[in-house]
């Protein structure tokens, strides 16, 4: 499994585009998958930092790849949340 360091909004921008035309999906494709306008998906490409987390999960799930935060000084573990027992 490939993992991508991501400091930037620079290198989100990058690393959206390169996954879309990996997958050979078009903009329009991706807008499709999306249920969105192909200009939409073009202004995420353009600026990532300027949508909301949720939008940039969905932007991810549709390119078939999942957000991953890591911790540098922990050690590597199993990326499975527990689920919390009883109630709030």
């Amino acid at each position: 499994m490939a993992e991508y360091a991501i400091g930037s909004g620079e290198q989100l921008h990058t690393y959206l585009r390169a996954l879309r035309k990996a997958r050979g999906l078009t903009q329009q494709d991706l807008a499709d998958r999306l249920g969105v306008a192909r200009p939409r998906v073009s202004k995420i490409e353009r600026s990532p930092g300027d949508v909301s987390v949720g939008n940039l999960l969905s932007v991810l799930r549709a390119l078939g790849v999942q957000l991953t935060i890591r911790d540098p000084n922990e050690p590597e573990r199993s990326a499975t949340i527990p689920t919390p027992h009883g109630s709030w």
